[in-house]
């Protein structure tokens, strides 16, 4: 009876012994890394304030570059995005690559939260038939975690506009499609060489989506597109893409 009682007291040992290190990883992968992300998170914010643009009551003319304190603090920086009532509210900046700021501020010091870039193939004026930004999906809402509430219809519903703010014009962006696309969906694509190839993206992309306006590829060929993205894991690879249209300035008020 003893000699049989052995493998179970081994057997106890190893489950506690997985125990332990399930404990030590789970505090290394998860607790840990959430400290140093707050503390990320702390130092990004800090930046953020004192670099946000301040917008005037009225809309400024060319005459006043909105972006120029966020560019003294980083040259990279290309524009600012802000989606009403969420917490987007960030600097887009643009690399020579599309990883290094996957994981660097807008000071380009090394940061776990990254910053939102424009893709390196886009034009940085955003005057390009499509315009891809790219921010984490983190926990807490962090960075672009709020993209994936799009999935939601009424979320989607309600919050309809977000802002662009590029050097010295503001323009509204109008949302009309959420996607779930694999990272290496077509909706990525940045060349377009013809009026049609425009048309066809834009019927691969609504007919794509989730859900989306009562629009046809159309309507939308003359646009300058905005593609918000973040990760989503639905599924392998999975990414959750929000698209909208750029507007034209806001005009000046009186």
């Amino acid at each position: 009876m003893k000699k049989k009682r052995l493998p179970v007291v081994f057997l106890l040992a190893a489950v506690a012994a997985v125990g332990i290190y399930a404990g030590m990883r789970y505090r290394r992968e998860v607790y840990l890394p959430e400290q140093a992300m707050q503390a990320d998170e702390a130092q990004l914010h800090m930046l953020i304030e004192e670099i946000r643009p301040e917008l005037p009551e009225t809309v400024q003319t060319a005459e006043q570059d909105l972006l120029a304190e966020a560019r003294s603090g980083c040259a990279d920086v290309v524009a600012w995005i802000q989606i009403p009532d969420t917490q987007i509210d960030y600097p887009v900046v643009q690399a020579e690559d599309n990883a290094f700021y996957l994981d660097h501020g807008p000071d380009r010091a090394e940061n776990r939260l990254g910053t939102p870039f424009l893709d390196c193939r886009c034009l940085p004026d955003f005057s390009g038939f499509t315009s891809i930004v790219y921010g984490h999906h983190s926990t807490k809402k962090r960075m672009f975690t709020q993209i994936c509430d799009f999935r939601n219809p009424q979320f989607f519903a309600q919050h309809r506009t977000g802002r662009l703010i590029l050097g010295a014009e503001v323009r509204t962006v109008r949302f009309f499609a959420y996607l779930n696309v694999k990272s290496n969906a077509p909706v990525y694509h940045t060349v377009f060489l013809t009026e049609d190839e425009k048309k066809d993206y834009l019927a691969m992309l609504l007919s794509e989506a989730l859900y989306k306006e009562d629009v046809q590829p159309e309507t939308l060929a003359d646009s300058h597109l905005l593609l918000l993205s973040t990760c989503s894991y639905e599924f392998d690879n999975a990414r959750g893409v929000l698209a909208g249209v750029i507007g034209e300035p806001e005009v000046p008020q009186q």
